[in-house]
Parts: structure tokens; C-alpha cells; sequence
């Protein structure tokens, strides 16, 4: 009992290492979680769970700006610019200015990015971004997010196999609608797109879709009162 009592009191009085000590990254590391882990780099998410907590600060401000938008003339690549602004509290690993500032920027197209993902390279840049601002804020050394990894990337895409809306977007826009009470017909309906047959909606448009709920992601007071209420059975075909 006496020796686990010392143990206790040893980790409890375990000095925190400075941001700029060698030990940092480590220290940073082990505040997160096993699943907030793939192959031993952090989940965006992750990151952003222990930020304030790691830097003993308070986030005043997150906001991601889309530079480009996906189109056909720029083989669909999307760039995103994620800032964070924070305030270092008294008392902080870190010293100076307790207002900062710190931005990152992510670039994704088919080349650099899963299968899976390709089709919906706004919310995926946008993540990146998010992540490499993190990782910017907290200093962290040789660390990449795992979502800035691609396992699996796309050959060229074939126009032809492209013309049309992808399962994968549309699983993504219920997923967006759903998470936001947003009714996808009358989203779609208000951008002057035709929804007869959710199967014939182009690729270009379901980005465009896409990218009116990434909008809306980043500010829910945005969202008009006459696209809410999210219906389940938006797919269903007549």
C-alpha cells in the first residue's frame, strides 16, 4: 500500500514537459486515446480533444475558408485554409503572446487521396487542414494526422464512369443532412437542381451539393429555415 501510495504521488507531481523540450511530442502523444490512434498517428479528432488541455489554452475561434472549390477544369481539387485562434491561460507551457493565431492548408484531389474519399475532396481538405493546423499549434515534430495519409489512391478518373452521382456522395450528403436537420430536397430544390431521380444528379452538381452543406458545417446560423427538418426517405425513388 505505502509503495503504491509513493507511485501515486510521484505521477501526480510528474513535472509537464516545456512545448519546446525534447519530450514534448511524446507527452502530446500520450494524452490521446488508443482509438484516437491508425498506425500510430493522430486522428484529427484526437487532436482536437486534448489541444486546450496540452497548451493549457482556450480555443476563441475555429474557421476553414475554401480557396478552391472542386471543378472540372482543375481536375476537382479542392483547397482548404483551417485557422485556429486561441489564448494561452496563465500558467501555460508556453510563453509570450497569450493571443495566437495558427493556419493550415490542404490541398486534395484524386491523385492524393482514398478511393473511397475522392469524390468528396471539400470535407476531406478541409480535415487535413484542420489537422495540420493542429499539429502547427501544438509543435509537434515528425507527426502526421492519419487522415493526411492515403492507403489506396485512384487512378485518373474516367469522365465517362463520372458523369453521375457516386453512392459514396450520396451516403456522404445523408450523413451531412442528417448530422446538420437539413432536408436534402429542399436544398436541392433551392440550389435549382433537378431531384426527380437522385440517380441522375451529376457528379459536378452532388459536389456542389456538397459544398452547400460544408457551407452550412461551418455555420449553422446559415442555415435557412426553409431547408430544415432532415427527411430520412430523401432517396427513395418514386
Amino acid at each position: 500500500m505505502a509503495k503504491e501510495k509513493i507511485s501515486k504521488e510521484e505521477d501526480s507531481t510528474k513535472k509537464i514537459p516545456c512545448i519546446h523540450d525534447i519530450e514534448w511530442t511524446d507527452y502530446v502523444l500520450g494524452l490521446l486515446s488508443d482509438d484516437e490512434k491508425i498506425a500510430g498517428n493522430p486522428t484529427t479528432d484526437g487532436l482536437r480533444r486534448i489541444f486546450e488541455v496540452a497548451l493549457n489554452c482556450t480555443l476563441v475561434r475555429a474557421e476553414s475558408s475554401v480557396e478552391q472549390a472542386p471543378a472540372l477544369d482543375n481536375e476537382r481539387r479542392a483547397t482548404v485554409v483551417h485557422s485556429l485562434t486561441y489564448i494561452i491561460n496563465d500558467g501555460g507551457v508556453d510563453d509570450g503572446s497569450k493571443f495566437r493565431t495558427v493556419s493550415g492548408a490542404a490541398d486534395v484531389y484524386w491523385g492524393n487521396c482514398d478511393k473511397i474519399y475522392r469524390n468528396h475532396p471539400v470535407a476531406v481538405a478541409e480535415t487535413r487542414a484542420e489537422g495540420r493546423a493542429l499539429r502547427r499549434a501544438l509543435k509537434l515534430r515528425k507527426v502526421v494526422a492519419a487522415e493526411e495519409l492515403s492507403k489506396e489512391v485512384a487512378d485518373h478518373p474516367d469522365n465517362n464512369s463520372e458523369q453521375n452521382i457516386s453512392s459514396n456522395q450520396i451516403n456522404f450528403i445523408d450523413v451531412m443532412a442528417k448530422r446538420l436537420n437539413i432536408n436534402v430536397l429542399s436544398l436541392v430544390s433551392q440550389l435549382g437542381i433537378d431531384a426527380t431521380n437522385i440517380d441522375k444528379i451529376s457528379h459536378d452538381n452532388a459536389v456542389l451539393i456538397i459544398k452547400e452543406l460544408s457551407k452550412h458545417q461551418q455555420d449553422i446560423t446559415s442555415i435557412p429555415s426553409d431547408i430544415l427538418t432532415y427527411q430520412p426517405n430523401w432517396q427513395r425513388k418514386e
